[in-house]
């Protein structure tokens, strides 16, 4: 559920300012509002945050077993200042190669020389200008223009010209542009670049095993950076200082506890309907597991939202499984999973919440491949008979109708969530007859349903009952009349207003019956794309079959391409899931939840901040 908020004004004393924020970080209730920092002290710190953050992004790039100890934030700000200061020289040293590279490939098809001697004849009153010229245009080269002949390559001579920079030369000569040094002075001279880079690169990854406690000396910089950005920030006028922020309601007697003890003034207030609270995620054990989605998605809900996470699980742990669509596949995963399980509790006493899900997920993915007898792609008439006696005649790999059947299943769990959403809807509006213009959507999604599985699955098999007909009819009647129905208006006033605004919008409404078609449809995903790891793994066994008669190389070849194959496709399953399992909760289902993920997450001033993360930086209200 989304924790309720309250808008909380603190007025304090101004010279307390600096204890009042040592006593609230903490308490750690509060997300404070967004406070310019300004001063010598918060600059500093800005700037010792962005060199430690370069710091840390360098050392990434570096491969080394972590080492022990803790850097305080002096000690981080001086081991960023040294990697950033040999960074900026390896790159100097990089850039340095590159243009020596090039000025080494410009020249050497003219040789070595030294350039020092053309400069010489320079002074003497003999310059020398190189050209190249078109070798069948070098009889006709003007009587009065000196020349000596350096060779000749792809149809070009070059020449060596004594003439001077006021010289004007043949319209037929490209002139060749004097290097300032020569062909083993500029490859000498790259070899010490290349050594200094590499010199550089080198310091770099010594301090490659830091990179873990420089992060952790990044957020105690980001912690001061953050009270700092507070403290300075803060509105300060005639001795007092105040600043506004929200506080979970839960939390509210422990603020209002300490306020009392320090002597603050304190105001709660609920929010506006203008304002756009911090949304916090309260959530059982069960439930939070799907956190790291959301987290990797970079989704919060809107404080005025709903919190999916229950049925974003349900549903996401359904179309993982019918996506993968292979018990073997899940058999695999849950076999890391529980190694990942064991490792984990073994570190931190308990199991964190990516390896629950990851076991989930997989159980889920070993179920329905036991409901369909996919594994590893490997034919129904080749399974041993539990596999198959465990399967469901309707959608086994052994039906032939096992396709329309799974079809069938996939607009069902999408006639289901979508019904979900509405009836969710419909809650939410339930103290108005706007209500009724959900339930008309809800009884279009069930009319439409049935025109999906006649258009998509078959006509013979599904006929469209007229009741369906009547249905979308009717829900396309109740939303004209109460989709946008406004209470304050009277009953009759606001059936005429929402007639209205869908009139003017008519073009809008007709879009959105075609929009819960293609929602539908769009559900189909979930048996095509899991049909496609199918005929990757079939293809797979069918190519490294032949090669697994006997032993010998072809054996090792046969093995080796079942594991890059099925590994493969694997890879292929989970950007799958990424790409279309979750679309389909933070699309159609959300869509229809009237959903924007708008949100920002609730980040409380207190004593621990994330690695990685300022504080300071927040979604505006």
């Amino acid at each position: 559920m989304i924790a309720p908020m309250k808008r909380a004004f603190i007025v304090l004393v101004e010279r307390d300012k600096r204890e009042a924020l040592r006593e609230l970080r903490k308490l750690g209730v509060l997300h404070l509002e967004p406070m310019s920092g300004a001063g010598s002290d918060y600059e500093e710190l800005a700037a010792a945050r962005q060199s430690v953050t370069e710091a840390v992004g360098t050392l990434a790039g570096y491969k080394a077993e972590p080492s022990a100890g803790e850097l305080s934030e002096r000690e981080g700000i001086e081991l960023a200042a040294e990697v950033r200061g040999y960074e900026a020289d390896a790159k100097a040293a990089s850039d340095e190669a590159l243009a020596i590279t090039r000025e080494i490939e410009r020249i050497r098809s003219w040789g070595d020389f030294d350039p020092a001697a053309a400069a010489y004849l320079s002074a003497k009153g003999r310059p020398i200008r190189l050209v190249e010229v078109p070798a069948k245009k070098l009889p006709s080269m003007p009587d009065g223009v000196d020349y000596i002949s350096l060779g000749q390559a792809k149809g070009l001579a070059r020449l060596a010209v004594l003439a001077g920079e006021d010289t004007e030369l043949p319209a037929d000569c490209l002139e060749f542009r004097m290097p300032e040094k020569g062909l083993s002075e500029l490859e000498a001279e790259l070899m010490d670049v290349r050594s200094r880079a590499a010199a550089a690169r080198e310091a770099v990854a010594r301090k490659a095993p830091l990179a873990a406690a420089l992060g952790r000396a990044l957020a105690k910089i980001e912690r001061e950076e953050a009270f700092e950005a507070a403290r300075s920030g803060m509105h300060a006028d005639e001795g007092l200082a105040w600043f506004s922020a929200w506080v979970p309601v839960a939390d509210e007697k422990r603020l209002t506890a300490a306020a009392s003890k320090a002597g603050w003034g304190l105001m709660l207030d609920e929010p506006l309907d203008d304002e756009q609270p911090p949304t916090k995620i309260e959530n059982s054990a069960v439930i939070r597991i799907i956190q790291p989605v959301f987290d990797f998605l970079g989704t919060v809900p809107n404080y005025r939202e709903y919190d999916i996470s229950g049925l974003f699980l349900l549903f996401f742990t359904v179309f993982f499984a019918m996506i993968f669509g292979d018990g073997g596949y899940g058999s695999l995963m849950m076999a890391g999973g529980v190694a990942a399980a064991i490792a984990s509790r073994r570190k931190t006493g308990k199991v964190s919440d990516p390896v629950r899900l990851l076991l989930l997920l997989a159980a889920a993915t070993v179920a329905w491949g036991a409901l369909t007898a996919s594994w590893f792609g490997i034919p129904a008439d080749r399974l041993p008979r539990l596999l198959l006696d465990i399967a469901i005649p309707a959608i086994s790999s052994a039906n032939v109708e096992a396709g329309d059947n799974i079809k069938l299943v996939c607009f069902t769990i999408g006639l289901v969530q979508l019904v979900i959403a509405h009836g969710k809807n419909v809650l939410r509006d339930r103290r108005s007859l706007k209500l009724v213009g959900q339930v008309g959507q809800a009884a279009m999604v069930f009319g439409i349903y049935w025109i999906v599985l006649n258009l998509v699955i078959s006509a013979a098999k599904y006929v469209i009952p007229s009741w369906a007909l009547v249905s979308i009819g009717a829900g396309f009647s109740l939303n004209v009349l109460f989709g946008s129905y406004d209470g304050s208006k009277g009953l009759l006033g606001g059936i005429i207003a929402s007639v209205v605004s869908s009139l003017a919008n008519i073009v809008s409404i007709f879009l959105g019956v075609v929009n819960i078609f293609a929602d539908l449809v769009s559900y189909i995903r979930l048996w095509a794309v899991g049909l496609a790891g199918v005929g990757i793994s079939q293809t797979v066994n069918q190519m490294a079959g032949p090669m697994l008669g006997k032993l010998s190389l072809w054996l090792i070849g046969g093995v080796i391409l079942l594991g890059f194959g099925h590994g493969l496709n694997v890879i292929l399953s989970v950007l799958s899931v990424i790409v279309h399992g979750v679309r389909l909760n933070m699309l159609e289902f959300s869509g229809h939840l009237g959903m924007e993920w708008s949100g920002y997450k609730f980040e409380p001033f207190k004593d621990t901040v994330p690695t990685g993360r300022v504080t300071t930086e927040r979604s505006p209200s």
